[in-house]
């Protein structure tokens, strides 16, 4: 319904599809009958995943816990942001201290990408055999040492040695922050916390550019990793205290054959024997577990075990390889390929924006000369509004907009229902690089371009969001994987496009080239509209598919 076409093959039982309001009447009966079986929520809204009775269920966690550690999460993405052009607003000044150029530093962005996207090769199978916990913790070690080597480094070589090492530290802290919200919210919740995440990120990635310029134009360079060093020392301790294991093994649900009978939830055609919503974990409405004694029996884990590095046991049975070919097929997902598109190339052009800035407005052969300090504000305070502003009405407008399509479709939760979220990036991010690409190559006021620079942030702060619970909602028994394959790619492909940016745009000009990755911009988000009709159907190919996870 709603313009999703249905799937031939599953009809309403596709990983990803959901009841989530039972307000409605679907066709033949009521869906009232399924009260008593179903956990619910507030205004009850049915929770999916139905979490199990295990006080050790992180689904069944205290709100003080799950609150202190999105806080812990939120304070580790802000830093995390921060690393990654921690010293793009002094490019210029940096060259100089190291004797190169800007295009050889520009480099070195791609490289610290590109490591943290190959490195989840290992990562996120290790999350998913080991928890995500001792994962996190060996991040935050390698940040901590990348820090300390860069602010120590003589030379470009030994700087780029240690952001690649900084670069591995970011990929658990970035890349799996996903996974961890799918462990421990329901669907209808994860729109509002992932915005909360991305903005922490975004917030780091403008913030230090407002501070570092000014701390590179008077003190030195070195000095902003130092600074680096001391919030991930306190991330380390904050991340021992307050992020506890979230991976956790429910025990099978029994597969509940009338339930679709008493919902009146049929296949596509309503005439086909499929007349159920399978038992998937986070994709369907389960009914309690045959186990549900046990459960109630499990004594609740004490705050030492909790700090433990390592829960003491495998969470899959799977081999490490296996894991590792789920990261490589899953590239193959449609799901995935798009997100990979949307949030791979959006997100590249805005680390080729934040090492373009430095040059554009320090070099007086683009019509402006601009000090380090002043050049920081630029690529800091309206991005960073931008930023806030997209995250602070995506966020609820994510969750809200699921609902309310929910019960448009009688109920039925479709994760295609968060590709709305695509139409305000694709219209701000076209104004903005475009935008963008008049005001700074006519050389206009820097003022007129810094404007532009925070609209694409704020239609980039939004789009992801759609992005990344549309993949958690589609993908969520292998979010870990999903957004390790969105990743690695995407490291490809901003490695590829930082060794071009500066020499592209001493080639092309400021108009030709941002004008160029507008047109790019504006394609790919049109590709949405295929992806948001036939998605269902694409994510049950990829359930019927042998070679695919399962």
């Amino acid at each position: 319904g709603v313009g999703i076409l249905p799937d031939r093959h599953l009809g309403e039982n596709v990983p990803g599809t959901s009841l989530l309001d039972d307000l409605t009447n679907h066709g033949t009966g009521s869906v009232d009958a399924l009260a008593a079986e179903v956990k619910r929520g507030k205004g009850g809204v049915i929770l999916v995943p139905q979490p199990s009775d295990s006080p050790n269920d992180p689904l069944n966690w205290p709100a003080w816990r799950k609150m202190m550690l999105m806080f812990t999460v939120t304070f580790g993405a802000g830093v995390v942001g921060a690393f990654g052009p921690i010293i793009n607003s002094g490019l210029v000044k940096v060259a100089e201290d190291l004797d190169t150029n800007v295009g050889i530093l520009s480099m070195m962005s791609g490289d610290n990408v590109l490591a943290s996207g190959l490195i989840l090769l290992l990562f996120a199978p290790a999350s998913v055999i080991y928890g995500r916990r001792p994962v996190y913790l060996l991040a935050n070690v390698l940040l901590l040492v990348s820090s300390v080597l860069s602010a120590a480094a003589k030379d470009v070589g030994s700087l780029t040695a240690s952001r690649i090492i900084g670069g591995c530290g970011m990929a658990a802290l970035e890349s799996l922050v996903e996974a961890l919200i799918s462990d421990i919210f329901f669907v209808h919740e994860r729109g509002t916390w992932i915005a909360v995440w991305s903005f922490a990120l975004l917030g780091g990635v403008c913030g230090v550019s407002i501070v570092n310029g000014y701390l590179i134009e008077n003190a030195s360079w070195r000095i902003c990793f130092v600074v680096e060093g001391v919030l991930i020392g306190i991330l380390l301790i904050m991340t021992i205290l307050f992020i506890p294991e979230t991976a956790y093994v429910r025990q099978k649900a029994h597969t509940i054959s009338d339930l679709g009978a008493k919902s009146g939830l049929g296949s596509a055609s309503n005439n086909s024997s499929r007349s159920t919503f399978s038992s998937y974990e986070d994709d369907a409405v389960e009914k309690k577990t045959l186990d549900v004694e046990s459960s109630r029996k499990e004594v609740a884990k004490t705050s030492l075990e909790l700090m433990l590095p390592w829960a003491g046991h495998r969470f899959s049975d799977l081999s490490f390889l296996k894991v590792v070919s789920h990261v490589l097929t899953l590239t193959a997902s449609p799901v995935v390929a798009w997100g990979t598109l949307v949030m791979g190339t959006t997100m590249t052009w805005l680390v080729a924006l934040s090492v373009s800035v430095s040059l554009l407005f320090s070099d007086p052969e683009f019509g402006y000369d601009l000090n380090a300090g002043p050049v920081g504000l630029i690529s800091g305070i309206g991005p960073f509004i931008g930023a806030f502003l997209g995250n602070l009405m995506a966020g609820p407008l994510s969750d809200w907009s699921a609902k309310y399509m929910s019960r448009r479709n009688g109920g039925v939760y479709e994760p295609e229902f968060r590709l709305l979220m695509i139409i305000p990036l694709f219209i701000m991010s076209t104004i903005g690089f475009f935008g963008f690409a008049i005001t700074a190559g006519l050389e206009k006021p820097w003022i007129a371009p810094a404007i532009f620079y925070a609209i694409i942030n704020f239609g980039q702060a939004v789009g992801t969001i759609g992005v990344v619970t549309y993949v958690v909602d589609s993908h969520s028994h292998y979010a870990p994987e999903a957004f390790a394959a969105m990743n690695i790619i995407r490291g490809f492909f901003t490695f590829g496009v930082t060794y071009i940016i500066t020499d592209w745009i001493q080639s092309q000009g400021v108009l030709r080239t941002f004008s160029t990755i507008g047109g790019i911009n504006m394609g790919i988000c049109l590709i949405t509209i295929p992806m948001y009709i036939y998605g269902k159907r694409a994510r049950s190919w990829v359930h019927r598919t042998s070679w695919m996870p399962k």
